[in-house]
């Protein structure tokens, strides 16, 4: 699936269409101005625990570009839209039919939002600490081990990485203590297609790594904001 980005400099409107939609952003300075009015008290708190500053701001952007999507939709004032966790802290908004999902990294978010079914989306990038081969035992099951160690090893790890996470959200489970056991590479055992999930792994605009999982048919609408 081709992720052609559009680029717009305006929030964007969660579409009528009931298009799936992935938005793609980076910590913009005005969204510490806006956190205040639109983050709810336990988020803000949630922002202060947060040590590293790049990803504090762009945890602030990534929340505050929510709120604004969820509450222009909803017709209602963005810090008094409920959103909700399920036991794996997967959040969703109660009795509606829109399904969301987000992740962020050290300088940029992703966003999805689908009428179709559930969805997940994930970005990631490496550092050069990351000790690729570790982590591959730690997390991968054989299929995707052997994926990853058949070619390109920094590309092929972060798209399976990015698939695992997405599809995990996409279920509502979030990350599981044995990851091995989930398997998303390969023809056999491979969880997302016995499930009839649509994916697709993307470069973003600034270069990370992202993937989504999702239910639907539609084409995917992919906003750079």
């Amino acid at each position: 699936m081709t992720m052609n980005w559009v680029r717009a400099f305006e929030i964007p409107k969660i579409s009528i269409d009931r298009r799936t939609l992935v938005v793609y952003g980076n910590h913009r300075p005005a969204d510490l101005g806006e956190m205040f009015a639109v983050l709810t008290p336990d988020e803000i708190a949630c922002v202060s625990r947060i040590r590293s500053s790049i990803q504090r701001k762009t945890w602030i952007s990534c929340h505050v570009t929510l709120r604004i999507m969820l509450g222009n939709w909803l017709g209602m004032n963005p810090s008094d839209v409920e959103i909700c966790k399920n036991r794996f802290g997967r959040p969703f908004l109660a009795n509606s039919n829109l399904f969301f999902s987000l992740s962020h990294t050290n300088s940029s978010y992703l966003l999805g939002f689908s009428f179709a079914g559930k969805i997940g989306v994930d970005i990631e990038e490496l550092s050069e600490e990351d000790d690729l081969n570790e982590l591959i035992e730690y997390a991968f099951s054989k299929e995707e081990a052997d994926f990853c160690k058949n070619g390109n090893l920094h590309d092929r790890f972060l798209e399976i990485w990015t698939f695992k996470e997405a599809f995990l959200k996409a279920t509502g489970v979030g990350l599981v203590n044995e990851l091995k056991s989930v398997n998303v590479a390969g023809k056999l055992n491979n969880l997302p297609d016995s499930m009839k999930f649509k994916q697709s792994t993307f470069v973003c605009p600034g270069g990370e790594t992202g993937s989504i999982v999702f239910r639907g048919t539609d084409p995917v609408r992919c906003i750079w904001y």
